[in-house]
């Protein structure tokens, strides 16, 4: 399971993802089972990861991902990763599957190596019944665990309503290729133009006039800040709040939340420029600039584990634009192994230009 850091950080992006909320929309899930999760976005774009078991020595590490996009009839692609986690790598020239002791045929060399669709089943068969799967290429080579793999293959199938089609990873039937669910649209978000007027820190007055609004707008969510706790100690231990214009009519104020080992968070919420009207939280995560707020917390300090969120100004609120984790924390590569995303978004300017 994912240490406790990276608990409490995927339970903050869940906040701020509630926070961001504008209307009913497909969600995306995240799943793990002992070596492999899966991880399916709003598009119904699904991406399974599997790993070399926990424990094996340096320079023996890597991982599988295989990715399937909704509706009938749709391929699966698949690439593989060798770790390169705190070692000077020089990546094998080819790369060979090998099953139960037996050559697969080579990996092509995209950057990371692509398998064939002939050798994604082989390996998704030999790992449901836990044959050895090695990858190979000079003196680099690592094992695939087939530990959970299952699991995650019907988790696939029921997100993409495969279950009982002849498509199924796992329970195939006779029901029409069809009746499967249909791939959804990637939901477009029109960026505003922000003020490029520089951000200043709130007067004493300011503070004192507004952070008792600042505190009940949101009360109940933020819990999880220490700072939430100054009400009975006293405004006047904590100052440091930063005003940032977005426009003419908002404005959006800041401040720092906690610091951990190696990750922080800050407190986030948008107000009329005037500082009268009602303040509206917006996340407890991320650093802002130029209309963008982009989050990333480490899994763990080794670095090798993250996840994130991105939000969009619109002209009214913050859009949240991206979510995403980078696999499980198994020392494959410093900052992470994949980019997993269970919420993808395409950015365009109001104008309808490229953003």
């Amino acid at each position: 399971m994912h240490p406790t850091g990276w608990t409490i950080a995927l339970s903050l992006l869940t906040l701020c993802a509630s926070l961001a909320a504008t209307g009913e929309e497909q969600q995306g899930i995240s799943f793990l089972h002992e070596d492999w999760e899966i991880v399916c976005d709003n598009t119904r774009t699904c991406r399974m990861a599997g790993y070399s078991s926990e424990g094996t020595d340096d320079g023996e590490r890597g991982s599988v991902l295989i990715t399937r996009t909704a509706g009938p009839n749709t391929p699966l692609e698949g690439e593989v990763t060798l770790g390169s986690y705190g070692i000077d790598v020089v990546a094998p020239s080819i790369l060979t599957l090998w099953i139960n002791g037996k050559s697969r045929g080579k990996l092509k060399d995209t950057g990371n190596y692509s398998l064939t669709p002939t050798q994604i089943q082989a390996l998704l068969a030999a790992a449901r019944s836990d044959r050895t799967i090695e990858f190979k290429g000079d003196s680099k080579s690592f094992t695939l665990s087939g530990k959970g793999v299952s699991a995650v293959m019907l988790k696939m199938d029921e997100f993409q309503g495969r279950i009982g089609t002849p498509g199924a990873l796992i329970r195939k039937g006779e029901k029409p290729e069809e009746s499967v669910l249909p791939p959804l649209p990637v939901p477009v978000i029109r960026a505003a133009k922000v003020s490029k007027a520089p951000s200043r820190a709130l007067t004493w007055p300011e503070v004192k006039a507004l952070k008792p609004l600042l505190w009940e707008s949101e009360e109940e969510e933020f819990q999880t800040c220490n700072l939430h706790d100054s009400k009975s100690r006293g405004i006047e231990e904590f100052t440091e709040f930063t005003l940032t214009p977005l426009d003419e009519r908002h404005v959006l104020i800041s401040t720092p939340c906690w610091l951990a080992a190696y990750n922080w968070i800050s407190m986030y919420w948008v107000m009329d420029s005037a500082l009268k009207g009602v303040p509206k939280a917006v996340a407890v995560d991320g650093e802002y600039h130029e209309g963008e707020m982009r989050s990333a917390f480490k899994g763990r300090g080794l670095g090798d584990c993250w996840n994130g969120a991105d939000w969009i100004w619109d002209g009214s609120g913050f859009r949240q634009s991206a979510e995403w984790h980078s696999g499980m924390c198994r020392l494959i590569h410093p900052g992470g192994t994949w980019r997993l995303p269970t919420l993808v978004t395409k950015i365009i300017n109001k104008d309808e230009t490229p953003y």
